[in-house]
């Protein structure tokens, strides 16, 4: 109650941005609030004593004078900046003063309302050394001791509670000495050598660091006699309670060091005179060596940053350069953001050198190659036609595969690519874009896209899915909620014989809400190439496996490449023991592209180890052999709808397409394996599949994807 009553008779206590003072003709303190006591640090107001005596010495001539033009006009206001008289190097406020005057308009007060400032003002003082440091640097012939003297000179301006300080520079030889100070013996410290590679050496840090006097202490008790005396004695090492030393770094190397000490206080030194200390540390880089640094921008502007390779903007400028034919190729290889994810950046960067060499062995020597935004760029001059571009792809691809893969066996070098040709409608510095467009509709490895105009339009859908996926699949890694308006339909796998239920394929769907269902040939590839489906396929394991344990039925799980990682048999056993289900009432299927990689060949065998059974999907489409499908301990083939298609509705057993179809039921049975045959829509279809010896089928015919569970017999 006293305090909401102290608010009410003074509103102004409440005001915490703005400081507000009255005091008498004679400067004597009769008002002040809150934010004034706080700024000053003052526990009560001393009513009746001299304000002046909390402004500094050297700002209190400017207030009184502005006390005398108040008086002189008093319905006039005035703004004056002063500092406060602490030991602390910045502060600075700014106040308006008015006069207080009586019923006649005759002054009886002043009343002073004022704000902080000192940000702002160490921040404009900073700008103002930098800009002389930088300006005398480039107008005189400075040697490099002559730079960091005046270095010095400017950062006690900038850092004022600094009380002493020193630079050393680098020398051919690989040691540093000191070549400028202030406060100190320059002769003397001269005499000292320091090695970046002595323990806790003070000159091999590259980012700025305050030394307290118990690290100065224990550097020093490394050193031999003689440098420890003169550090100690002119170099006054013993009373430092606090060092910023700031480094002056080139190409991540340091050389230069900047030293400003602190006698008194080991906290002396806050965040901001460690900034401002760095800022100058980088203009002294650009003064000592601008040159260096500007090549390495200029380098910069053509390398990758990460591999040290040529990138796409050094190619830009040599597509200009000539009117020839050319073709401008867009190599993305999704084997090696696994092997990144695996493995780490030094084995990937690795790997792409391997790759970088073997291109560039294949090339002609007008041929140009890059690397940039994980793509290798390839330029071929004198290329006219999209099949000299793949007859060019064919050989680096059977080269990379005869040279890399005992070397790199977990590389599989078959990328996707977009290939853009040199035509009149386009300008030659669009190449690069429109490759890249060619490469956004290739979805498979290995597929290959050529440029047409309208794959622009095509550009932008793919952006678009590319920005709603990335919305609606947010939540996935923000705390592992549910995907926005995903969810799951399971489709019927049946017995031929009489329609009994075996178990449900999960199906994934996208309900978008102003586009309506999106098809999973549209977006799965996306969802894989910009990187959630580790997220969305635990998401949909789990939903599966709820479902199952739900319904009592197993369910099939569609797998991707990029799920197939060691830990995934460890996520896919959480769910199960969360349901309490075994792994026997859950299928994994897999595309034959899957076989292609060793090492997904391994987890596939751990899971079929722990009890899974697996299923190799779209048998037919791929390019799997049948050594391959040996080595894995598969449960069934499913045959791709392809099949039942070419047989059209009515089959005949004659047909050369029937016949293959009786061939591949002869290697399923050969195999010891199940072949479930997918994409039935008729009734004559599965009385002729039946008849050829086929037991189990998917397709429209025995039940369409739904989201609740289907009868467990055909109606």
């Amino acid at each position: 109650m006293l305090g909401q009553k102290r608010h009410l008779e003074d509103p102004l206590s409440l005001t915490r941005g703005f400081m507000v003072v009255r005091t008498d003709l004679e400067g004597r303190f009769t008002y002040a609030n809150q934010a004034y006591l706080d700024y000053m640090g003052l526990r009560a107001l001393p009513i009746g004593t001299s304000a002046l005596q909390h402004v500094a010495k050297e700002d209190q001539s400017v207030v009184l004078n502005t006390v005398k033009r108040i008086l002189a006009n008093p319905h006039q206001s005035y703004w004056v900046e002063f500092s406060k008289p602490l030991k602390h190097a910045w502060n600075r406020s700014r106040w308006e003063f008015t006069a207080v005057v009586d019923a006649e308009g005759k002054p009886v007060g002043i009343q002073c309302t004022g704000y902080d400032i000192s940000e702002a003002y160490r921040q404009a003082r900073f700008q103002e050394a930098s800009a002389e440091l930088l300006a005398s640097g480039l107008k005189e012939a400075l040697s490099p001791a002559e730079v960091l003297q005046r270095t010095l000179e400017v950062a006690f301006r900038v850092v004022p509670v600094a009380q002493a300080g020193s630079a050393t520079l680098l020398q051919p030889e690989g040691h540093f000495r000191f070549v400028a100070a202030w406060g100190y013996d320059l002769e003397a410290l001269q005499r000292v050598v320091l090695y970046p590679q002595e323990p806790l050496s003070l000159s091999q840090h590259i980012q700025a660091k305050v030394f307290t006097q118990t690290d100065i202490a224990r550097f020093n008790s490394r050193l031999d006699p003689e440098r420890r005396d003169l550090l100690e004695g002119p170099g006054r090492a013993s009373e430092i309670q606090a060092m910023l030393a700031t480094p002056v770094v080139v190409k991540g190397v340091p050389r230069a060091y900047l030293y400003l000490d602190h006698f008194e206080r080991a906290d002396a030194f806050d965040e901001t005179d460690v900034r401002h200390l760095e800022g100058l540390a980088h203009h002294v880089a650009w003064l000592l060596y601008g040159n260096e640094l500007q090549e390495e921008v200029r380098l910069g502007r053509y390398r990758d940053p990460q591999t040290g390779l040529d990138n796409l903007h050094s190619l830009k400028e040599v597509l200009v350069e000539s009117l020839t034919p050319k073709a401008l190729v867009a190599l993305h290889c999704r084997s090696l953001e696994r092997i990144r994810r695996l493995e780490g950046e030094g084995v990937w960067a690795a790997v792409v050198r391997s790759i970088t060499d073997l291109l560039k062995s294949e090339l002609r020597s007008d041929d140009r190659l890059a690397f940039d935004r994980d793509l290798f760029w390839l330029l071929l001059e004198g290329v006219e036609t999209s099949s000299e571009v793949m007859a060019v792809l064919a050989r680096l691809q059977a080269q990379a595969q005869a040279q890399l893969a005992s070397r790199w066996p977990q590389l599989d070098f078959n990328p996707r690519v977009g290939v853009a040709l040199a035509r009149p409608e386009i300008a030659l510095h669009e190449l690069p874009e429109a490759a890249e467009a060619a490469l956004q509709q290739v979805r498979q490895p290995g597929g290959i896209s050529i440029y047409e105009p309208f794959l622009r339009q095509n550009t932008l859908e793919d952006d678009w899915l590319h920005q709603a996926l990335a919305l609606a699949l947010r939540p996935l890694k923000a705390g592992g909620g549910a995907p926005l308006d995903f969810f799951l339909h399971f489709q019927p796998i049946r017995r031929l014989a009489d329609g009994q239920l075996q178990h449900l394929e999960a199906l994934l769907r996208w309900q978008h809400p102003e586009r309506g269902l999106i098809s999973p040939g549209r977006f799965v590839s996306i969802v894989e190439e910009d990187g959630w489906m580790i997220e969305l396929g635990d998401w949909i394991l789990g939903e599966a496996v709820a479902r199952a344990a739900q319904w009592g039925l197993p369910v099939a799980v569609n797998l991707a490449g990029s799920q197939l990682e060691p830990a995934l048999p460890n996520r896919i056993a959480h769910h199960l023991q969360r349901h309490g289900l075994a792994p026997q009432q859950l299928a994994l299927e897999v595309t034959e592209q899957v076989l292609l990689d060793e090492g997904r060949l391994a987890v596939l065998q751990d899971l079929a180890r722990r009890g899974y059974s697996l299923h190799l999907d779209d048998f037919g489409t791929g390019f799997s052999s049948l050594d391959q499908i040996a080595r894995l301990p598969l449960a069934a083939i499913k045959l791709d709808q392809g099949f039942v298609k070419s047989l059209g509705p009515n089959p005949s057993p004659g047909t050369s397409e029937a016949r293959l179809m009786k061939a591949v039921q002869g290697l399923g049975s050969a195999l010891g394996l199940e072949i479930i045959v997918e994409g039935i829509e008729t009734e004559a279809q599965r009385r002729f599949l039946l008849a050829e010896g086929f037991s189990l089928g998917q397709g429209y015919l025995l039940g369409r994807p739904a989201a609740t569970v289907l009868e467990r017999r055909k109606a």
